[in-house]
């Protein structure tokens, strides 16, 4: 075995797609699958979801978007498509959907017809901005849209005054376009009421095991190996600067995962082991994560396993120790080359 992996659970993105499809019986549930299918691997993750009824798949780049036609036959729409280098022969050999999200790409397909558009309604990121009213009714009077889509800016906080102003501007847009398909809402914007679901749901997070969801299971669990078990003397610095001072003699357990493996843990998160949780003590370093191993050194040893994050420490709150924004967030920023196992 590795000295450190990422076991995925098919049979959770099963039970998340099929919950959520549950939970809003009127609009498409589509599975975004970007950035490999958010760490977990495309492989792993589409022909799960592909088998719970998912027809609708979202990508942001081409290469992501040839990948997950490898093994569905569905929908797969790419966010990030014609704006630079790309041809349209593309998205036709692989049957893939591109989505216009600048005026640049758009018009360099004047004659496109059915075609996929991203609004910015505050993002300020990516899409088309919604304040150039001049494109939007041109487009508009085309008749050739038929998916309009939005991206709400704060939707994991429910109290933003911005949720209600990005719906009413995404409303506004969407009359011009009675006949086309509509998707505002990601995992957190569906769960902000009716209104913003519209006619599909493109999730992501919920899908992985985000707590926005009820009753979801995490979709992951990353798991790396002890490679040293040694009592350090009060006073003495665990890793590199003065960041890991100790107050006490300390049994300090080396596990064989650090940066480099893309983890967010910091002082102030854990993992796991045994179902108790160890505090980390320290920065990781490009290898290593140092965490406190009081209470369970005479069970630890050279080669045991212990989860940076699991059904107990969940992503989402790992990511709220560490400042990382969701459990979204910790899976994808995870090395694309951890090794991975299906569960």
């Amino acid at each position: 075995m590795p000295d450190v992996w990422l076991s995925v659970f098919p049979d959770a993105l099963t039970h998340n797609f099929k919950k959520m499809a549950a939970l809003f019986p009127e609009t498409e549930i589509a599975a975004v699958v970007k950035a490999n299918a958010y760490g977990l691997g495309v492989e792993n993750v589409v022909p799960a979801l592909d088998g719970a009824g998912c027809k609708t798949f979202f990508v942001n780049r081409l290469s992501e978007g040839i990948c997950v036609r490898r093994h569905t036959r569905s929908a797969v729409y790419v966010l990030d498509a014609l704006s630079v280098d790309e041809d349209a022969d593309d998205y036709d050999r692989y049957g893939l959907i591109p989505v216009f999200s600048t005026r640049e790409a758009l018009s360099r397909f004047p004659d496109a017809k059915n075609i996929a558009v991203r609004a910015d309604i505050g993002l300020n990121m990516a899409g088309i901005p919604v304040s150039d009213s001049d494109f939007w009714d041109r487009l508009s009077r085309t008749g050739g849209v038929s998916l309009l889509i939005g991206h709400l800016s704060r939707s994991e906080d429910s109290e933003a005054a911005e949720n209600e102003e990005q719906r009413l501007l995404f409303d506004r847009l969407a009359s011009l376009f009675p006949k086309a398909k509509k998707s505002l809402a990601a995992s957190y914007g569906a769960f902000l009421g009716k209104r913003y679901c519209f006619d599909m749901i493109r999730a992501g997070a919920a899908l992985y095991g985000a707590s926005v969801l009820p009753e979801s299971r995490i979709a992951a669990r990353l798991t790396a190996r002890v490679g040293r078990l040694e009592r350090v003397p009060a006073g003495a610095c665990v890793g590199y600067g003065a960041n890991g001072v100790l107050k006490k003699d300390t049994p300090v357990a080396s596990l064989l995962c650090g940066a480099g493996d893309g983890i967010v843990h910091k002082k102030g998160c854990f993992v796991v082991f045994n179902g108790r949780r160890l505090p980390v003590l320290a920065p990781p370093t490009t290898n290593y994560l140092a965490v406190d191993a009081s209470g369970v050194e005479d069970e630890l040893s050279f080669g045991s396993e212990v989860d940076l994050f699991n059904e107990s420490y969940t992503p989402d709150e790992l990511a709220a120790d560490a400042g990382a924004g969701t459990g979204a967030d910790v899976l994808i920023r995870l090395n694309p080359l951890l090794k991975k196992g299906v569960l």
